[in-house]
């Protein structure tokens, strides 16, 4: 079995959705979540989760997913802290931030608009311009994307490394 830790609810949601469109297994037989309920959560190694994880002794692999937010740098080496400190003795342990690849900022709403392609994303920005107050990634995804069933082809070559990470969190189960 194969676990995603991860920050918040609409993060479960969005990886049900990957695995099944890379042909992932995706069952409560196959991967459990953890929704930390927040990035700070997760840097604390002191969370029952991490017993939880520690005790339970079933898990073959675990992918930490956080959001870069206007931190990758910081956040990429507080995982790799987290993850050394960890040291599940029979847990392979990876980790995927988050981001647009453009700038390494932002979030899950940030990565999912950075696959747009360029008219999509000049929209936005045209929208954003003229608008009176700032608009959030997250707000942009809610508004204009949010509602289409598929709107984003997890074939973007923006996927490729969270496809590669996810494909060897099942290499050890099949």
């Amino acid at each position: 079995m194969v676990a995603i830790l991860h920050e918040g609810k609409t993060d479960k949601e969005f990886f049900t959705t990957i695995l099944s469109s890379f042909d992932l297994p995706n069952t409560q037989n196959d991967i459990k979540y953890y929704d930390f309920k927040g990035i700070d959560n997760i840097f604390n190694i002191s969370h029952d989760y991490y017993d939880e994880i520690e005790e339970e002794n079933i898990l073959t692999s675990l992918l930490i997913v956080i959001d870069a937010d206007k931190n990758y740098d910081n956040h990429k080496q507080e995982l790799e802290t987290l993850i050394k400190n960890l040291s599940f003795d029979t847990i392979k342990l990876d980790y995927f931030i988050m981001c647009d690849y453009d700038n390494n900022n932002g979030n899950l709403e940030s990565f999912l608009l950075s696959i747009l392609d360029d008219n999509q994303k000049k929209c936005i920005e045209k929208f954003r311009d003229c608008y009176e107050y700032k608009l959030t990634d997250k707000w942009a995804y809610n508004s204009f994307y949010k509602q289409k069933e598929h709107p984003f082809d997890f074939n973007h070559p923006n996927f490729d490394i969270l496809k590669q990470k996810l494909q060897e969190l099942f290499k050890e189960t099949n």
